[in-house]
Order: structure tokens, then sequence, then C-alpha cells
């Protein structure tokens, strides 16, 4: 079996021999005997004779016996089933491990992130099987030697006949390439007329210059190159200017030119070309897995990019992408609802800028300032406390809540009274905490007592908790969090603050909670100190600080249906598996729209007549075949079946991601009043295949006279879908952080 990393030792030993046996079979003076010559259509000239050597004798001695070829890997054809019972996932490639340098925006490296991400999810490991040639890709995946196709592979009707592809990954165009500055080079189509282009021959690129040559090029010729060479090879080839002209699609042609300045972009000869996994057509769970897993990667990929530009940018952005945690008290999800004091500080935050809000939760605690300074977040809101240390590493704002840090202790177990009791504990708090740099303090004039690290996952919470539970003795929290917990549970006590070295005590607290933004975003920094200047103990800051604070039953709630904890979004989990399963859809997207329908009230009935957990017309569901709308089962699958029928309806050559968009907005709005958003954005300059700021903003421009008055379908309320999108949008992000799977 090959190894995680790519390296597959059975086929490289295999090709090893087989090119070693080729070579000592040109070698021979004798021809090999068993099959009759073939005729010969030209006199071959034979190489000249080398010259003598004199260390080897003139008569080679006879080769070596060749070790025996290791048995080949079974070859098995089986879906999602059998693959997670032989727990690998075997991947088909390209190339060598080598082509796996991680360049940015290399497709293939793209893919092996990707498809690594997948199989985790999947509880699989991943083995990446290098195919010999690009046109063995699909005998390799049909034979059974591997379940995946990740080799930048275009959708055509000719595979498709073999293979069943995914949900197509990336929109591309096909364009010619020459070599910067190269003289003649040619410019549009028809001056490709007795041109040389060179592209292999099982690369989608044939037929688009075949169609050429028949109808603006005549006398183009194809030229053939080997199948081993990949496309990024032919063009190096290209630039270096050994080969004239080649073809190659518009996303790998936008990585290549980052590192490689002689390559230029000539015209396209073909547009809205497909890239898609493939794997076999007897394995729809597999590819129903990926095309849900696929459609979660499109729709949360921006948490992946990185951004460090301040305020302005961020407002030309469209997005305010914000780190935090998700506890009780900073982040969480209510009966589908985002919620949170920090949270909700940061959601008006957005508004106020006039920007969306995305949420990001890295995966531990310790990450948020690494990631905020990556650009992977513009905004810390998380609770964080301001410290000297963190000081160092990032600018904070003006600080929006003051706490003091408190020793927790169980209510029944040994108390202690004093900072002079410290003395041999053992307090259990993160490193990564200003709580333990608190506590290296007190060392050195209250100790020695032992500081024990707890991993950087894990929330304060859950420390309280297993201090309520007696699993541990003691351990540090804020005082808000302390009164978050205590509203709901017994068994809990603050023993005393702890004093902060060089804080004097306030009537507020010692310790502040700011907001946290990279050290050279000084706009983004003023809009935060101006922002808290203006909510800080205003209507809506106490009503929050109540809220989460001081509402017991609300904590308990939020206790009690924390995702994490409970492991659902609502009591349709299985219903909304079943059948977005059955129509490729992700679960969790399903749930997210649905929760904005009905919140989860399978009763619900609109003003307009809409029923059930999705809200469907009863005419439409009637179209669909169901009738009881208002039963779960009924109302979740016409809603499902609704969505894919409308994802569909829209040009197979726009991004999944934005046809995904777009049909939300069509199963609020209406798609007529989607279309007529299309036209007028196309109209304005903006991207008519691309929803958040392009259609989007075309939306809302049907609520004006000037624009809804020569629309096909007339006034529409935009406002109404684009929040409707932007909603959905953020809580599926939201359901993915909490439920990876």
């Amino acid at each position: 079996m090959s190894s995680a990393s790519g390296f597959n030792p059975f086929l490289s030993r295999w090709w090893l021999l087989a090119a070693l046996a080729l070579f000592l079979a040109c070698e021979r003076s004798q021809p090999p005997a068993p099959p009759p010559p073939a005729p010969v259509a030209a006199p071959v000239t034979p190489p000249a004779p080398e010259p003598e050597d004199p260390i080897f004798p003139e008569t080679p001695p006879p080769p070596p016996a060749q070790p025996a070829l290791e048995p080949e890997p079974p070859k098995s054809t089986g879906d999602l089933a059998a693959i997670r019972a032989s727990g690998a996932l075997r991947v088909l490639v390209e190339g060598t491990d080598e082509d796996f340098l991680p360049r940015q925006g290399m497709p293939k490296a793209q893919d092996r992130l990707l498809l690594e991400r997948f199989a985790e999810k999947q509880g699989l490991t991943v083995e990446f099987i290098q195919a010999p040639a690009f046109d063995q890709l699909i005998p390799m995946l049909r034979e059974g030697r591997g379940d995946v196709i990740a080799a930048d592979l275009t959708v055509t009707s000719a595979r498709a006949k073999e293979i069943a592809f995914t949900r197509p990954l990336r929109v591309v165009s096909e364009f010619v390439v020459g070599k910067r500055g190269a003289a003649d080079l040619p410019r549009k189509p028809e001056q490709l007329a007795g041109r040389t282009v060179h592209v292999r021959e099982s690369n989608s690129f044939v037929d688009s210059l075949k169609e050429l040559a028949q109808s603006k090029a005549p006398g183009l010729v194809i030229a053939p190159v080997p199948e081993s060479t990949e496309t990024e090879e032919i063009v190096y080839q290209v630039s270096r200017g050994e080969l004239p002209l080649t073809v190659a699609d518009s996303h790998l042609l936008a990585a290549i030119e980052t590192y490689n300045p002689d390559v230029e972009r000539l015209f396209p000869i073909a547009e809205g070309r497909q890239i898609a996994w493939a794997v076999r057509q007897e394995n729809p769970e597999l590819r129903l897995a990926l095309d849900s897993f696929i459609t979660e990667h499109v729709l949360t990929e921006y948490a992946a990019e990185r951004f460090t530009g301040d305020l302005p940018a961020i407002r030309k952005r469209g997005v305010l992408r914000v780190l935090t945690r998700n506890n009780p008290v900073t982040y969480f999800l209510h009966r589908g609802e985002q919620h949170g004091f920090d949270f909700e500080l940061a959601k008006t935050a957005a508004e106020q800028m006039g920007v969306r809000l995305e949420i990001v939760v890295p995966p531990s605690r310790d990450l948020l300032i690494p990631w905020l300074n990556e650009g992977r977040g513009d905004v810390i809101a998380a609770s964080l406390t301001v410290t000297p240390e963190r000081s160092a590493e990032v600018a904070f704002s003006r600080p929006y809540l003051f706490v003091d840090e408190v020793l927790v202790q169980r209510a029944e177990g040994p108390k202690l009274a004093s900072l002079a009791e410290l003395k041999g504990q053992k307090i259990h708090v993160r490193a990564s905490s200003s709580y333990h740099s608190t506590l290296l303090a007190l060392q050195k004039a209250h100790g020695p007592f032992e500081i024990v690290q707890e991993p950087e996952e894990v929330e304060t919470e859950a420390l309280l908790d297993r201090t309520a539970e007696g699993e541990i003795p003691f351990t540090v929290a804020d005082s808000h969090l302390f009164a978050a917990e205590q509203a709901y549970r017994d068994g809990l006590e603050v023993a005393f603050p702890l004093p902060v070295e060089g804080t004097p005590a306030s009537k507020e607290g010692s310790r502040a909670i700011a907001f946290a933004v990279r050290k050279d975003a000084t706009k983004l920094r003023g809009f935060f100190d101006g922002f808290v200047k203006k909510m800080y103990r205003g209507t809506l800051y106490n009503m929050w600080r109540k809220r989460y604070f001081e509402n017991s039953r609300r904590v308990f709630e939020a206790k009690v249906e924390r995702v994490e904890v409970s492991g659902t979004l609502s009591p349709y989990d299985l219903i909304f598996q079943s059948y977005s399963s059955r129509y490729g859809m992700d679960w969790r997207l399903m749930a997210a729209q649905a929760y904005q329908e009905s919140r989860f009230n399978p009763k619900l009935k609109s003003w307009v007549g809409a029923i059930g957990l999705f809200q469907v017309m009863p005419a439409t569901g009637r179209s669909l075949g169901f009738r009881k709308l208002e039963d779960p089962d009924q109302g979740t699958h016409a809603g499902v079946m609704y969505m894919q029928q409308l994802v569909n309806r829209f040009e197979p050559e726009i991004p999944f991601k934005h046809r995904l968009r777009f049909a939300l907005a069509s199963y609020n709005a209406g798609m007529g009043h989607v279309q007529d958003a299309r036209r007028i954005a196309k109209e304005k300059g903006w991207n008519p295949n691309k929803w958040f700021g392009n259609v989007e903003k075309a939306m809302l421009l049907l609520e004006r006279p000037e624009y809804y008055r020569r629309a096909r379908y007339g006034y529409c309320r935009g406002s109404e879908p684009v929040k409707y999108v932007s909603e959905i949008q953020n809580r599926y992000t939201s359901y993915v952080e909490l439920i990876p799977h």
C-alpha cells in the first residue's frame, strides 16, 4: 500500500523495472524472437556506434537476475462503505510527488489539501496514486486501482459516458498561450490558421482546437506531446521558446503567472469549462459525499483566504471577518440562531461599518492572535483580556468590558480563603490564557504551587465543569464567565479575586477586555475605539450584559442546546440528512435554510400561504408531488427537491457556489427577479454570474422605479433576498464550524 505522503512503492518499482527492461531490450543486438517482423514503412538509420571504452568488455555480461515483483495491490471498485471498511481513500493523480510543491493557487496542491480534509471527515487516510500518463487515469479508475481522480479533469460528454463527475470545483476558460515578447504572436482565433499548437491528445483542449480549425482557423496543426507531460510543463516549454504555442485553463494559468513572467495568455478558445473530480459510475454514495463536501468548501472557502487590509480595504471588500470562540457567553447557537455577548457587539459593529459579518472560529484559543496576524480574520472578539504580552503582538481597542480574574473552587471541596493558602496547590489553566501569566507572577510571592497546563482547545467553562465535578481542585475564570456559570448551577464558588501585578483594583474590575486588530490596522482600531465609546453602557450594551451574564434561563438553555454538546441542530436532523443525501445537497445548508424559513416549526403557515419547515407554497408542493407540507418528512422532501431544481436551472458554466446562492435568492423572491437582477448587474458592469457584491447589489436596485419599471418581472423588495442569502450563509458557516461532518 502507498504511504499517506503520496509515494507508492509498488508503482515506483514497477515502472522503474519496466523502464529498465525496455532499455535493456533496446540495447540487445538480437530482436525479440516471438513476433514476426512487421513491414517497415520507411528505412530507419541506426545510431552511430559509441566509441570503445576499454573499461568494459566487448561482450556485455548477462543482465543480473531481476527481483520478483511485489504483488499488485488488490483492485477494488466498492462504494463509500467499502472504502470506509478499507480505511483508505485512493486518489489517482497525475505526475510525481515533487509536483505537489504548494505554490500559491496551484490546482494540484489545492485538490490534495481538499481531499485530505474530505478523507479526515470520513475517518480515512489518503493514498495518492500516480498515474504514469494522463490518458491512464480513467482506465485505472475503472479497473479499481483508485477511488477518485483528482487531476484538473475537464467535464466532457465523452468522459461522462465512462465515469461520474462530482460537482464542479471550478469553472475555467481555455486560453492559447505563447511566450511573452515573441514575434508574430496570434492575437485572435483566425490568426491560428496554419499555426501549430502543442497539447496532449487526451486533453479536452483538442476538441476545442478541432472545432476552431473547422470554423475559423483552417490549416491549424494540433501537435501531440507525450501523455506523461503535464500542461504546466508544456506551458514552461512555450515560455522558454522550445514550443511555439499551447493551451491552458485560466485557473492553472493564474497560478503559473505568479511565478513565470514569460507566459502570456493570448485569447480564449473556450469558456465555461467545468473542472471536477471523478468517480466510478457505480459509486453513487462516494459521489454524493464528495458533492456535499464540495458544497461546504465553496461556501466557506473565504475562511482560508489571507487578507490584511485596513478599514478602507475591509469596506471595499464588504466583509468583516471576526475571530472568536464558541462558548455559552462569547458565541454560540441557540435554537439555530447565533448568539453571544461578543457576537452581538461584533454584529452591531459590522452593521455600523456597512459590511457583512463572517465568523471564523479557530480550532483552539491560542490560534486567535496568529490567525489575526496571518490575515485569516480582521478582528478578535472573544473576550480577550488585554495583557502586556498580547499588546506586543496586536493592537487593542478601547476596553468594552472590565472583569476580575477569580480563583474558582468546588463548594464542597477544600476551601482556600487567602493567597497564602495557594502554597502546594494545583491550579488548572491554559498556557495561552491571561490567567497563566497572573499565576506565574503570584508564584514568586505566594508559591510554590503547581500550574497545570490544560490543552488549548479546552474552554474555561469546561474547566469550571471539571472543578464542579471534583475532577480538578482549582481553576481560574473571568468574573463575568463565572457569573454566567453560577446563574444555572450550584457547586462552584469564588475563593478570592487574583490581584494583577501593576493594575490597581477598580470598581469595574482589574482586567480589561477589548477588540484586537493587527498593529498596522490603525484606522480599524480607530473605528472600534469610537464604536466602544458610543456603545459602552448604552441601552443595547446593558441589555446584552443582562441577557448573557444574568439571565439564568437563557444561559441554561444555551448550555443544554449547544451543538457540540447535543450533537444536533434540530429535531429533524435525520430527515435533513436523508433527503440532502438523495439530492446531493449538504444537510447543514438545508438545516440553515429550514431555520430561516420556519425556525424549525413544521406547522408554520406564512401570510402568503407557504407551509412547513421549508415554507413551500402549496402549488409548488403539488407540482412536486407533495400535499401534506406540514408533515416534516414531506415538507423537507419538497423543499430540498425544489432547491436542487433551482440550482440546476442556472447555467452550468456559472460556478456552483454562485448558482447555489442564486437558487437561495430565487427560493425567497422568485427566479424571475433574480434573472432581472443579473441583467441589471451586466448593464452596470458588475459580474452577472456572482452573487455577493454584484447581483446582490443589483437586487437592491429592483426597489427603485427607474430599474423595476423596465425589469421583466417588475418590482421586487430586493432587500429581502439579500438578507435571506446572507443570513443562511452565516448560519451555515456556523453549523459547519460546530458540526464538521
